[in-house]
């Protein structure tokens, strides 16, 4: 087909321009958003940054980011501006780049050290939003999201991806307070095993009780509810409790490849019929059955399911960034300039500016008219 010399030749075109525009921006004092139309929008639905940052070095945290980030010299996963992570606002700063990043809680902590482990991630958040206040800027509302571009800055929405810290006590009601006065803005319900909420896709049990009455609780508050990570007698107990569109945040197509974090063909449909998203995810394990380094061919077969059984309004990005192994084109985020480029010619460029950034941005657009 080939289509990894059309992804070179696009990524080192679309690479090289992007980075000239930003430095033009620089050099001009030109906003992003009001003033250079050749910069690419971005809005990826999920990172694992924050985490990286937070826990680099602690091997007494589970979920393995001590032991995968061992190597990397001393002082490259300090800060958000600069790092030896897949996201650096180095990197985003070519592009008008909104990104959703998340705290990710590991399934074996629960309760209060739960809690305390997403602290320890919002307090890295808040501490990256003062040292890169000309960089960064955190939103709450899409209107912030132009604001912040065209200012020249990445935007960024605080997540939340297993929420194990939810237990039914007395406790839960004040930390959903908390995450909504923190500025969450969505809220991943499990991770691959069980919680107080349901079940991850390692196990097979649905939410339970409490987890639906959570989905309605952070639906109150103007929460989004991500539905990835869910099996599908969750998934099917989530679209009983919830009454307004939720995210599948980083999921793929199960047709394509055949693993249980992959939405299946009804799920697509469903999340079409209710108003939802669903963020291609960069995991190699979730791209390909067949290709230890997923070629683009395999992303495209992804894309194209999606459109096909969902439709062009549903797609969005959802990268996992620094929470897996992307493949090595896409690696690291300023990558993706090639990847749009190859949409583009594949699929046109309105279905391609679509999943970059409209269609998410409609969806948190959406989520906040029903809020107000």
């Amino acid at each position: 087909m080939g289509l990894f010399v059309t992804l070179e030749d696009a990524a080192a075109e679309e690479t090289a321009r992007l980075r000239d525009a930003g430095a033009l921006a620089q050099d001009t004092g030109v906003a992003a958003s009001g003033g250079s139309p050749t910069r690419l929008r971005v809005f990826d639905l999920h990172c694992d940054t924050l985490d990286r940052l937070a826990f680099h070095g602690d091997a007494s945290v589970p979920g393995g980011f001590a032991e995968h980030d061992a190597n990397p010299p001393a002082g490259r996963l300090d800060t958000l501006a600069d790092n030896d992570a897949h996201i650096s606002l180095a990197r985003t700063a070519a592009y008008d780049w909104c990104q959703c990043f998340a705290a990710f809680v590991p399934d074996e902590v629960r309760g209060d050290a739960a809690w305390g482990l997403f602290e320890r991630v919002r307090a890295v958040w808040e501490r990256e939003l003062e040292q890169c206040v000309d960089r960064l800027a955190s939103v709450r509302r899409m209107a912030d999201v132009d604001a912040a571009h065209a200012a020249g800055r990445t935007s960024g929405l605080l997540t939340v991806e297993g929420a194990s810290f939810l237990e039914d006590d007395g406790a839960a009601e004040a930390r959903l307070d908390a995450l909504a006065e923190a500025g969450v803005r969505m809220v991943t319900l499990t991770w691959n095993g069980p919680n107080a909420l349901g079940s991850g896709n390692d196990t097979e049990e649905g939410l339970t009780a409490f987890g639906r009455a959570c989905v309605r609780e952070l639906e109150r508050r103007g929460i989004v509810v991500d539905v990835s990570h869910l099996n599908v007698a969750g998934f099917k107990d989530a679209c009983d409790a919830a009454a307004r569109p939720f995210a599948a945040s980083h999921s793929n197509a199960r047709a394509v490849c055949e693993h249980p974090r992959n939405l299946a063909d009804w799920q697509l449909r469903e999340l079409a019929d209710r108003g939802g998203i669903v963020g291609l995810n960069f995991c190699r394990d979730f791209l390909s059955d067949a290709h230890a380094d997923p070629t683009p061919d395999d992303v495209l077969r992804h894309v194209d399911h999606v459109l096909e059984t969902a439709d062009e309004d549903v797609l969005a990005l959802g990268s996992d960034y620094d929470g897996c192994d992307v493949p090595s084109w896409l690696d690291p985020c300023d990558q993706v300039g090639g990847l749009h480029a190859l949409l583009a010619r594949q699929f046109g460029r309105t279905v391609a500016d679509k999943a970059f950034f409209d269609n998410a941005a409609a969806f948190f657009a959406r989520a906040e008219a029903r809020q107000a």
